[in-house]
């Protein structure tokens, strides 16, 4: 075995670099993944504002109070430069400056739009959420008051009937549309979005730590030696499936301990089945590795072509951005990708999409026939290559 004593040796020195890809994905995948089941609970928004009284009237008074009531008014002084500071440094997001006249506007059933817009005045520096929210508070207030003043009652009973509209509370409930609610528990969202980008992590340790050990082991001299030893060359490929192996099946049960970790316990019902699919993905970045390597890069260039597949394979096929926001053409084209059918087939178990475990085990087929093109197509290389390698030296001895 001492092939095989080898192997891991080797593999002991990328370790280092190897661990930089395992701390860096769980430093943002376990924040990711927490902001992910965030998502599915609702908190109202509030506005950080300012709120200057010219009119000093009651009415006005009652205007700023419950403005004040659900978001988060702060006393800045009255002056231009102040105002503009607290916008740009986000201090504030909006200002209202209530001038004189306001009551009596709004208690003249016969004042307009433009008499109230006259005696309102805000600002703000863009369009955003918290400048839409708040003025669509403001034309709500407003228009309730005047229309209750515009049937008869009086200014401090059409506030105080605006107060009780504008305070009732709406329960809000998250409903998702998976086919299986107990689907929906097995595997949550915060569970689907740290399984999401173990493509990018598997590629990235895989080729990173395969790559340059097999290029070692098919170094001309290494190779040389080898062959002149009493070790056939059918218990050298075993010895070096094997190693391959154990380094594969390592790396992919670390991040499996840690996808336990983060749900407290051992996984349950589907959540299986992503287990199922991350381990086929792990295969498929070894065989990835094994293709560059048969190759024969030089060593310097094999971060460079990690990066380009990992990126450029996760971006496509919606590991960084879902799916569900990529263009038409861009889905075309990653369907020839394995990390594609990877990612539809996790984002169909968290519920992202209609949940169909038909459909989730027609992903998985279609990625383990990507690992069998990958084997066959490896394979091929590798007897090109060993077939140029030795009209090379055939051509050199009968020089």
């Amino acid at each position: 075995m001492q092939v095989f004593k080898l192997y891991l040796k080797l593999f002991r020195s990328y370790i280092p670099s190897s661990m930089i890809y395992l701390v860096v994905f769980f430093s943002i995948a376990i924040p990711l993944s927490k902001a992910g089941s965030e998502q599915l609970s609702f908190k109202e928004s509030s506005v950080r504002l300012a709120v200057f009284d010219e009119d000093n009237s009651a009415a006005s008074r009652k205007l700023i109070e419950n403005i004040d009531l659900k978001n988060d008014v702060t006393d800045i002084a009255n002056d231009h430069d102040t105002i503009m500071d607290a916008l740009y440094y986000t201090t504030i997001n909006y200002v209202i400056t209530i001038k004189k006249g306001y009551e009596d506007i709004l208690k003249d059933p016969s004042s307009t739009g433009d008499d109230i817009a006259s005696v309102i005045d805000t600002m703000y520096l863009s369009e955003n959420y918290s400048v839409t929210m708040m003025e669509q508070y403001l034309d709500e207030y407003i228009h309730s008051v005047r229309g209750y003043i515009a049937g008869g009652a009086t200014l401090d009973t059409a506030i105080s009937s605006t107060e009780d509209e504008l305070s009732c509370d709406i329960d809000v409930t998250y409903e998702t549309f998976s086919k299986d609610s107990s689907a929906e528990s097995d595997f949550t969202e915060s569970m689907a979005y740290f399984f999401r980008y173990l493509p990018y992590v598997f590629i990235s340790i895989l080729i990173n730590a395969l790559a340059p050990i097999l290029l070692t082991f098919n170094k001309k001299d290494q190779n040389n030696r080898i062959r002149c030893s009493s070790l056939s060359s059918t218990s050298f490929s075993s010895q070096l499936f094997a190693g391959t192996g154990v380094i594969v099946f390592a790396v992919w049960a670390i991040f499996m301990i840690g996808s336990m970790v983060m749900n407290r316990g051992i996984l349950n019902g589907v959540a299986w089945i992503a287990v199922l699919n991350s381990f086929l993905f792990a295969l498929i970045s070894a065989t990835i590795a094994l293709l560059v390597s048969a190759f024969k890069p030089s060593e310097s260039v094999i971060n460079m072509i990690t990066q380009i597949i990992a990126l450029g394979m996760c971006f496509l096929c919606g590991v960084f951005v879902p799916q569900s926001v990529l263009g038409d053409g861009v889905l075309a084209a990653a369907k020839f990708l394995p990390a594609y059918w990877y990612t539809r087939a996790n984002d169909t178990l968290c519920g992202m999409n209609t949940f169909d475990i038909g459909e989730i085990w027609m992903c998985i087929g279609v990625e383990f026939g990507f690992l069998i093109l990958l084997v066959i197509t490896t394979m091929t290389v590798n007897k090109i290559m060993s077939n140029t390698g030795r009209s090379k030296a055939s051509g050199r001895a009968v020089g």
